[in-house]
């Protein structure tokens, strides 16, 4: 006889699980027995008998099983007697597996254990958000039921409890880990994997009787009302209407920490090979790298697990993002001289100090006696080769000699390419029909800025020693010289290639080079669908590897492969020229936050207070900043010229439409306007809790304002809080959105607004991945050049707080 216990937090789909296995023709499985929290919890000393007469007697009707009972035995003897009498049980009906389910057993699974060694173990994980409402819900409207102390905290504590314990667990063969979500999303597969733990074959009776076992096991408990309802991913989530805003930021605060203690940990050594990290529980949905260099810690990398793998292209990527500087000047300090190590034992600090970047433009273009200036200066001479091109493209590598170029056309196209992997495309304007090598290097330095130290890192330094006498451009060229030897470097099978074979790859979107357009990144298999509907809509490349009628179990955003031109015919319109304050300049940038603008709307500006700031504003000589601008500034550390702020709304409310718009017209402003996408045209749900129903933009308000010069941002589809979603939740959020906007505004969506303000780095990562370059939070401060432009603060504007109020 199989022995299989199913455990979890209160609330989270254990009952589900329970009746989807029991209306398997193998298994049988019964009404919570809650034997062992009985047993063993001293709280509960002495109610052992009566918890047994009412299970018997009152739940499964069989009182003649408590006859051999004797409470003044051992607790060794009574539970063989309790796993005798369900062993009985599931003989009378020919089962081979009996299935108790009870949530408060995770706390005794080692004394299960140590009874029953042969005992398997399912545990259940709900998102926490969910779970916690439920819970919250269940204990508030039946509190006679639940007992007393069942507060939010409570609530919390069950639920991180739960996570905590199960997460122990995750490696061990006799125990399995299953997420709610998972089971809504593709029931089928899912079962199929449980009965596999189980060890038996997967019987499509399992979901035809799913609804006759529910009712039977669920006791007709209040808050088990349509638990008999087919099982599917609901849009409607509980805490959208039970908590306010406030209390969902306190909730969220709470999951992070948990998630912070389940993450997978390693160690990674930057001079040893990176490899693919494998094997992670399927559960496991973050890694957190401490990243070592010589066995100095540089800092911690966090990464979403996709698939159960974090793939080493992707994880050296990262970084030599966020390490390149730190690799390169040990890089260095092993190959130069005393005295030059004493220059560069004073960085480990931001790149763009100007004796550290001229070092390495001197180093990647092998010109050691070149100025800062010189490096951007197109009219320096040099005796080189020219050469005739008779199309408007061709592809460079950087550690090669560029020659002149002899071309009959206004501009040319240029690959960049590093190592021989492709870094972007950038433009070359022609003057009398040559472009001078040294006019083709100047652009690319400009252009591509940072991410050259990037790429250089990534191909030529990480997972190698340091030390030896080769210089980096050398190590550039044996890189492109080995890649050029590949029969195909992004992912042929055995051939070394950049991503693992057989996988679907999403080519290069349009934007900038060096933000999250560049970095490469892993995506859940299990969004294919929306990533793809959204690549679909934008005209992007995608390129599936895989073997003929087989899914692909990994996916991935693979940079390197570029097109041409930008697939979007974007939406003009007239753009007034800006007149500057001569005498100011914008260091920090100020992001306004509103959300709606109404006369008598609760927590609402009032139109006439938005006059009054946008009066203030003008009158302060400021104007409307486009992301653009920000980003360019940041790029080259230089301050907008004049005061500039950007401002934005929240939630694409009617009302905006109504009284904002004209209001920004009149006074010469822009703004963008964050939608929720799969509520345009409806209301504002996901609000009910704390605020009044009321009408969002439809698609003709949109349309009029994005033809005025409105920018549209989206602010997820479903609005809901990331950083307590799995990362195939987050993308799905971020990639359903895009489509559905970018479908709508025919072009590009670039800007995303985090439901709450709630972002950390796997949501900013997952985010950029899935087609954003901008991404906005809630924070009191200006934003500055070293703010990621996946996380940049915005001032929040209310009807307390005014513009005076946050330092404007």
């Amino acid at each position: 006889m199989k022995r299989i216990f199913l455990v979890g937090s209160p609330r989270s789909g254990t009952t589900m699980l329970q009746s989807l296995l029991a209306a398997h023709p193998q298994i049988i499985s019964f009404p919570e027995s809650k034997f062992f929290h009985y047993l063993l919890y001293k709280k509960f000393a002495g109610k052992l008998p009566g918890r047994l007469q009412a299970f018997f007697k009152d739940e499964i009707y069989r009182p003649e099983l408590l006859q051999n009972f004797d409470d003044t035995q051992s607790v060794g003897t009574k539970v063989s007697w309790f796993v005798g009498v369900l062993d009985g049980l599931a003989a009378e009906k020919n089962k081979s597996i009996w299935l108790e389910k009870t949530p408060e057993h995770i706390y005794f699974i080692d004394d299960i254990e140590r009874f029953l060694p042969d005992a398997k173990f399912i545990h259940i994980l709900r998102n926490g958000m969910d779970t916690i409402a439920s819970l919250h819900e269940a204990t508030s409207s039946y509190h006679d039921l639940w007992g007393p102390g069942w507060d939010l905290n409570h609530c919390i504590d069950r639920w991180k409890q739960a996570m905590l314990i199960s997460h122990k667990y995750a490696n061990k063969s006799n125990h399995l880990l299953v997420n709610y979500e998972e089971i809504l999303d593709n029931k089928l597969k899912k079962l199929e994997e449980i009965c596999h733990f189980l060890g038996v074959e997967y019987d499509a009776q399992m979901l035809e009787a799913y609804q006759e076992t529910a009712a039977s096991l669920s006791l007709n408990l209040p808050w088990h009302q349509g638990i008999e309802r087919e099982v599917k991913s609901r849009k409607v989530h509980k805490y959208h209407k039970i908590f306010t805003k406030n209390e969902i930021k306190y909730i969220l605060n709470k999951i992070k920490r948990v998630k912070g203690e389940i993450a997978w940990k390693v160690t990674v050594e930057v001079s040893e090979p990176i490899l693919d990290i494998c094997a992670l529980p399927q559960i496991c949905d973050r890694l957190c790298c401490t990243i070592e260099l010589e066995g100095i810690k540089l800092g911690i990398l966090e990464l979403p697990v996709c698939d159960g793998t974090v793939v080493g292209a992707v994880l050296a990527d990262a970084i030599a993002a966020q390490f390149a500087w730190q690799i390169l000047d040990r890089f260095f300090q092993r190959n130069r001289s005393e005295k030059r190590n004493r220059l560069w034992q004073t960085l480990l600090e931001p790149l763009h100090k100007k004796n550290d970047w001229t070092l390495f433009l001197q180093e990647l273009w092998g010109r050691p006696h070149w100025h800062l200036q010189d490096f951007y200066k197109p009219e320096i001479a040099e005796e080189v080769p020219t050469i005739t091109l008779e199309k408007d493209f061709i592809a460079v590598e950087v550690s090669e000699e560029l020659a002149n170029i002899k071309v009959e056309l206004s501009e040319i196209d240029v690959l960049v390419t590093v190592g021989s992997v492709a870094v972007g495309i950038v433009t070359v304007a022609v003057e009398n029909n040559f472009v001078s090598a040294q006019k083709l290097r100047s652009t690319i330095t400009r252009n591509s800025g940072f991410e050259l130290c990037v790429a250089t890192v990534r191909e030529a330094l990480l997972g190698k020693p340091l030390n030896g006498k080769q210089s980096l451009r050398s190590r550039l060229a044996s890189c492109a010289r080995q890649r050029s030897n590949l029969p195909d470097s992004l992912n042929a099978a055995g051939a070394g290639g950049i991503y693992p074979p057989n996988a679907v790859m999403f080519g290069r979107r349009s934007g900038a080079i060096g933000t999250s357009v560049s970095r490469r990144a892993a995506l859940p298999a299990a969004a294919l669908r929306e990533i793809a509907s959204a690549a679909a809509i934008a005209g992007e490349t995608t390129m599936q590897i895989a073997s003929e009628n087989e899914f692909p179990k990994q996916v991935f955003y693979a940079p390197e492969i570029i097109g041409r031109k930008s697939p979007y015919g974007e939406v003009s319109h007239s753009v007034k020229p800006q007149v500057f304050d001569n005498h100011s300049l914008t260091q920090r940038l100020p992001i306004l936050a509103y959300r709606r603008i109404s006369p008598d709307g609760l927590d609402a500006v009032t139109p006439q207070v938005l006059e009054q700031q946008l009066q203030y504003l003008k009158d302060r000589a400021y104007y409307s900043a486009s992301w653009e601008d920000w980003r360019s500034a940041k790029l080259d550390k230089t301050p907008l010229p004049g005061k500039a702020v950007s401002i934005t709304f929240d939630g694409g409310y009617l009302d905006f439409f109504q009284y904002a718009w004209p209001l920004l017209k009149r006074f010469d402003f822009t703004a963008t306007v964050f939608l929720v996408a799969e509520s345009i045209g409806k209301t504002n749900s996901w609000e009910k809790a704390e605020f009044e129903e009321v009408q969002l933009m439809g698609w003709p308000e949109i349309h009029q304002l994005r033809d005025a010069g409105i920018e549209f941002g989206s602010m997820s589809a479903t609005y809901q809080p990331l950083t307590a979603l799995s990362p195939t939740e987050i993308v799905r959020e971020g990639a359903k959105s895009r489509a559905i906007l970018e479908g709508g505004l025919e072009k590009s969506v670039k800007c995303f607004a985090y439901p709450y303000g709630d972002v950390d780095p796997i949501v900013a990562h997952l985010i950029g991945a899935s087609g954003y370059t901008f991404g906005v939070s809630y924070r009191s401060k200006f934003s500055s050049f070293d703010d990621a432009l996946l996380s940049l603060p915005r001032l929040q504007v209310t009807a307390e707080k005014f513009l005076w109020q946050l330092g404007l």
